[in-house]
């Protein structure tokens, strides 16, 4: 299977996102029709709440992967990264770890917030080398590791907002 980030990918990922914007951008157009201060006291909190942690996980999770392309096999993980390959094999993955929010976590439909769809999953290997893989590359990153590694261990952390560190 191959992992590779597109611009569909990037739009599927950010959807909440879109949405919340336009809602956003309609709430201003209604409220300067009748009271631009009013307008401003509602939208401007929730673009800080909503739209910006969302962008910026999202910009963290592109900068991090990419040029990044992913061949996942039962028995390896092939990183193509600016004309290297890194091939990862199975045997010497120590843990998949993944990173997610709590509603992800749980299975919940219903999301409160835009960038509680965004997780990542860092497979560490034995010499404590790690890949990382984001759900910009695909929103079921974590049943795809699941069904393709079953023999590691795997380890699902709750993450309030999940940012890769920066290493």
């Amino acid at each position: 299977m191959k992992l590779e980030l597109t611009l569909f990918k990037h739009l599927k990922a950010a959807s909440y996102l879109i949405i919340y914007f336009i809602i956003g951008c309609f709430l201003v157009f209604y409220f300067i029709k009748s009271d631009s201060l009013k307008g401003l006291y509602i939208v401007v909190p929730a673009f800080m709440i909503l739209i910006l942690p969302t962008f910026y996980l999202h910009l963290n999770y592109y900068n991090k992967c990419k040029e990044c392309v992913f061949e996942l096999n039962k028995n390896e993980i092939k990183v193509l990264k600016k004309g290297e390959t890194l091939v990862f094999y199975q045997e010497n993955f120590r843990s998949i770890e993944f990173y997610m929010s709590g509603t992800r976590l749980a299975g919940l439909a219903i999301r409160n917030l835009p960038f509680e769809d965004y997780y990542y999953a860092k497979i560490i290997m034995n010499d404590n080398s790690e890949i990382i893989i984001t759900s910009l590359f695909s929103h079921k990153i974590d049943e795809i590791l699941s069904s393709f590694y079953e023999k590691t261990q795997l380890i699902k952390t709750k993450d309030f907002y999940p940012i890769i560190p920066l290493s």
